[in-house]
């Protein structure tokens, strides 16, 4: 069989309620050579069932479909993983199991990459809110370092790899594979390196993907001792990375202002008491260095935290949450 030029992966876990949207807007897509790659982490519903029910009613890609099945649970940056390794596309697109895709995006993604010779995609999302839907831009820029410097500081590049059509060969550099144990922030360490690797990267003026906020069972909806020790380690390889590469220096007050506002964000989206109050330490330096850039509500909950009022930061926390109406913020 042929080189498909397009992989879809999808990596699965318990998501019963949204694979059976998610498949139809794969299979579905006007753009046909595309390669299906599902990767089940060991999900404990009947996602599989459904997923397998829906595969049934589009006997004419049988052949374009590839589901493995991992004996154990391992997370959501090695079933990425396991998916590469099984992929053979010569782009690669990646879509988490909870989403949706516009059924023309990977055309119109492939033709734009094509017609630039573009080594990375983008195109602009919706976020999808239980009461709320709002378009998300991703913006992209000419020049290569400034691309990169956007991508460290997070503001209106995003650092999500579900709205890019990427070549291959970056996902198989050893320096863009998701390392052992980074479930969260595992997307931001591949596309960061992949903006530094590359040499074109194009946007599409395009909204195609949906990135669902309806999932209460998503890794990223709740805040645990998981997402603070992965912001660690992504962190320390990121700041491994840079040195590596000369850059640290180049890009150290992007570094520290995008840590301060991390850790700002970890403390107002966690809600126990104990985890804002163990890592009350992180980031310190950076945090008193930015400290003015902060917004007044992150300057305060910091400032309670670090004269060790952890019960004033907590209930603090809930009013700040409130009034943003518990969103999640990318």
């Amino acid at each position: 069989m042929k080189t498909p030029k397009v992989s879809i992966l999808v990596p699965i876990y318990n998501v019963s309620n949204f694979i059976e949207r998610c498949a139809h807007s794969l299979f579905q897509q006007t753009f046909q050579d595309i390669e299906f790659v599902f990767v089940n982490d060991c999900s404990t519903d009947d996602s599989m069932t459904k997923l397998i029910l829906v595969i049934e009613q589009y006997p004419l890609i049988y052949e374009r479909i590839k589901i493995i099945n991992h004996s154990i649970n391992k997370g959501p940056g090695t079933a990425r993983n396991t998916a590469i390794d099984a992929s053979t596309g010569e782009y690669i697109s990646v879509v988490d199991s909870d989403d949706y895709i516009e059924p023309n995006m990977i055309y119109e993604l492939y033709s734009k990459a094509l017609s630039d010779e573009a080594d990375i995609t983008v195109c602009d999302f919706f976020i999808e809110y239980a009461d709320d839907t709002v378009i998300r831009r991703d913006e992209i820029c000419q020049d290569k370092w400034e691309n990169f410097r956007q991508m460290i500081l997070q503001n209106n590049t995003h650092s999500c790899l579900w709205n890019k059509l990427v070549k291959r060969i970056f996902y198989e550099m050893n320096e863009c594979r998701v390392p052992e144990g980074l479930n969260t922030s595992e997307d931001r360490h591949i596309i960061s390196r992949m903006f530094y690797f590359a040499s074109k990267i194009s946007k599409l003026d395009k909204t195609l993907y949906h990135y669902n906020q309806h999932n209460i069972n998503s890794i990223t909806s709740t805040r645990s001792a998981m997402h603070f020790e992965n912001v660690i380690q992504f962190w320390n390889l990121f700041d491994e990375f840079l040195i590596e590469h000369g850059l640290n220096e180049k890009y150290r007050l992007e570094v520290s202002q995008t840590k301060a506002r991390g850790k700002a964000s970890l403390m107002i989206n966690t809600q126990s008491y104990c985890l804002q109050k163990k890592y009350s330490y992180l980031f310190l330096a950076e945090e008193k260095e930015n400290f003015i850039l902060l917004a007044k509500g992150e300057r305060l909950l910091l400032f309670l935290l670090r004269r060790k009022l952890n019960l004033i930061a907590l209930l603090f926390q809930y009013l700040l949450v409130f009034k943003n109406k518990g969103k999640f913020k990318l």
